[in-house]
């Protein structure tokens, strides 16, 4: 009898365990995920029968200096871990107990070494030609990772049959601090950034293969600081070619940073430092927090009232430099048609950004003017948490696009509808990376027109709106509020 008991007992367990953790597996050996790039072979894992490889070197960089290719190495690297990230001031959002329980970041360990990238795909070595979707990470061009935040993994888009790539790259007064004035060594300082990003889309052209993707059938994608990182290759000569479309989510961003006033800010930066034209190679390797006051102090003196600085560093004043060569034209200019004419974009912002909704029609005209179709959308499935009072707040569309609900079910909750939405959305961005039009059964995503500027509304029920819809009177009154227990 006991034995029975027992026996039954074991098979409950078994069978519990079975449900709680149906078909979940990883493998890591020294055979099944192995790829040779370029550059060396690299060894992965696989997940949930998800390839897996992070961390992967796609650059190497002299501080303030143009990228180069790896170099290339015998015998086999892993690449299991997220790499370095770039270095960046302090974040101090983590004071604020709510911020840090919405976003969960993850800081990394930061570097001036930071150019790597990470892949997940269904399958390596198969002649596969999945689409390829290439995250550009969010923060400005001051902050942020590839790994910043939990729903970033790729895993769940790779399951709907695409190659996602995710990249680092030099941020801040690392990849755009225009020293120019001093010299030809650093006469790609103030677009360092950029570069960096036209050097991993040249890895993913030269690489994405081996991995199951084509190289011909590659969409950019990117969030706030990544939507407008996506522009800025939109007009970049380097980067024609290496993508075929581009996704625009919160980041409508299309200024670039004068040179003038650009190298001046590099003068007093160097001047801060106590170097001069003899000496300036010291700034290559002083210690990045001695740069950083030196640069927040020259920042914060020529903008004494700008309190944006001082809440997340002086970073955030950095962007692309039109330096006349990487970026030879405004990025409004009809010569970008050189570059990327007829390339279509998905752009779009969330419910509570009602600031950027004119921001998001301009970017859609500028890129009609450029012979490109658009496709907007409002992100508008409040999140439940702190009585509602996050609302559809910077970030929210996230976990919906890579269908990560679980992964950031702090931030908007996970709740059915949840799920159902972001399998649907995910879908979408899937359908447009695949042949640049996105739409799947049951829906039809209505082309930017200027007479009637359809818009998607994504929210448990999908709709399409047009100019004059009472649904912009209502993103236009809405008003953010604050959770009564927040600190202020």
């Amino acid at each position: 009898m006991r034995r029975f008991t027992f026996f039954a007992i074991a098979v409950l367990l078994v069978s519990a365990c079975g449900q709680r953790y149906p078909d979940h597996s990883v493998i890591v050996n020294s055979e099944d995920a192995l790829v040779q790039t370029v550059a060396g072979t690299v060894c992965g894992y696989i997940e949930d029968g998800i390839y897996t490889f992070k961390g992967i070197d796609y650059a190497k960089a002299k501080r303030f200096e143009a990228p180069e290719d790896p170099d290339p190495w015998e015998g086999v690297q892993t690449a299991l871990y997220y790499g370095n990230q770039c270095h960046q001031a302090p974040r101090l959002t983590w004071q604020d107990d709510c911020e840090a329980f919405l976003y969960q970041w993850d800081d990394g360990v930061q570097s001036d070494d930071c150019l790597n990238l990470n892949v997940w795909t269904k399958g390596i070595n198969d002649g596969g030609k999945r689409p390829v979707m290439v995250w550009l990470h969010g923060g400005g061009y001051a902050m942020g990772a590839s790994s910043e935040l939990p729903f970033y993994d790729g895993t769940n888009l790779a399951k709907k049959d695409v190659v996602l790539v995710s990249i680092n790259h030099r941020l801040n007064f690392l990849g755009y601090l225009d020293l120019s004035d001093f010299g030809d060594k650093y006469k790609y300082s103030g677009v360092a950034g950029v570069m960096d990003m036209v050097k991993a889309l040249e890895w993913v052209h030269k690489n994405i293969a081996a991995f199951g993707g084509d190289p011909d059938n590659v969409t950019i994608f990117g969030q706030s600081g990544g939507g407008g990182k996506v522009n800025i290759l939109l007009g970049a000569p380097s980067a024609k070619g290496l993508f075929h479309r581009g996704i625009i989510e919160s980041g409508s961003m299309t200024s670039l940073m004068n040179q003038e006033t650009a190298r001046a800010m590099g003068r007093a930066v160097v001047a801060k430092l106590g170097l001069d034209e003899k000496t300036i190679d010291r700034i290559q390797t002083i210690p990045y927090s001695e740069l950083l006051a030196a640069a927040t102090e020259a920042v914060v003196e020529q903008n004494p009232r700008n309190t944006f600085y001082r809440l997340y560093g002086a970073g955030m004043w950095c962007s692309p430099v039109l330096d006349g060569e990487v970026i030879p034209y405004p990025l409004n200019d009809e010569r970008v048609a050189e570059i990327s004419a007829g390339l279509p974009t998905i752009i779009g912002c969330n419910f509570s950004e009602n600031g950027m909704l004119r921001s998001v029609y301009n970017n859609a005209e500028m890129r009609r003017k450029l012979d490109g179709t658009s496709y907007l959308y409002v992100f508008a499935k409040p999140s439940p948490h702190m009585d509602g009072t996050f609302h559809t707040n910077h970030c929210t569309e996230m976990p919906f696009v890579f269908n990560n609900i679980w992964l950031g079910r702090f931030m908007v909750g996970c709740d059915k509808s949840a799920y159902k939405l972001a399998d649907f959305m995910s879908d979408v961005w899937v359908s447009f990376a695949k042949d640049g039009v996105p739409d799947v059964k049951g829906f039809k995503w209505e082309a930017y027109d200027p007479d009637t500027k359809p818009m998607v509304v994504f929210n448990d029920k999908t709709t399409t709106v047009h100019e004059g819809d009472a649904f912009f009177e209502d993103m236009a009154s809405y008003k953010a509020e604050t959770w009564v227990y927040r600190r202020r």
